[in-house]
């Protein structure tokens, strides 16, 4: 079967299991496939920027080269997924399973991570985690170290429309006043629009070292980060 954008849209509404098929090659950019069931699926060229992909089973799915620049990958199954040369820059990865993937290659995978207040606090409480300044260190054998800016994300409209497409997205203090969005407690209020908001901060990972010598520690270091950390907060928070 020759699968068309309309066709995927439609039957992951209605449930429908892709476990182990070929979709490659279609552009998906921008469809919501949230909850999808894509298990060992073929994806492998194919155009998901902006796609939905929130709470998607994506085990072992074939994600070479596919673009996935902004895609909503917030609670989805990656373990096993072959993410070699994606790109993923802008990717919202809060909460993905990335256990096992390969990632050689891949772009944006681990340039930033949303840390909760209420996973600082839990880390800090039980002295797993170091804090100098506006850097953190996670206190593992490796050591992760994020540059942190504080943040919200967006978790629930409440009332009006999200016509700025902030459901999911994860954005500063600065850029929050540059929308002129009110922060009041856990709301956030963008003119008639009222979003439920969690407070956080957004991590950079820092790489080991400067010198050309460390380039390959460094690089290492970026691809590992982010699931490393995903699979140490999972087992002690």
């Amino acid at each position: 079967m020759a699968w068309t954008r309309e066709d995927i849209i439609k039957k992951v509404k209605e449930g429908f299991d892709f476990t182990g098929m070929d979709i490659k090659g279609l552009d998906l950019s921008g469809a919501d496939l949230s909850n999808g069931k894509f298990e060992r699926v073929n994806f492998r060229y194919t155009d998901l920027r902006e796609a939905n992909l929130q709470n998607a089973n994506l085990r072992g799915a074939i994600l070479r080269h596919v673009v996935l620049v902004k895609a909503n990958l917030s609670g989805a199954d990656l373990s096993k997924a072959d993410l070699t040369h994606a790109d993923l820059r802008g990717a919202n990865l809060l909460n993905a399973k990335l256990k096992d993937a390969k990632v050689d290659g891949a772009r944006g995978i681990s340039e930033k991570v949303f840390f909760t207040q209420a996973m600082i606090d839990s880390l800090a409480q039980n002295n797993k985690l170091s804090i100098n300044g506006n850097v953190i260190t996670i206190l593992t054998k490796k050591k992760a170290s994020f540059n942190i800016v504080p943040a919200y994300r967006f978790i629930k409209l409440e009332s009006g429309e999200d016509s700025l497409n902030l459901l999911g997205k994860v954005k500063t203090e600065k850029e929050m006043k540059e929308l002129k969005i009110e922060i009041m407690s856990n709301s956030a209020i963008c003119g008639e629009n009222v979003y439920t908001i969690e407070p956080g901060f957004i991590g950079i990972p820092l790489e080991k070292g400067a010198g050309p010598e460390k380039a390959q520690e460094s690089e290492k270091q970026r691809k590992d980060s982010l699931q490393m950390l995903a699979e140490f907060i999972l087992k002690n928070t």
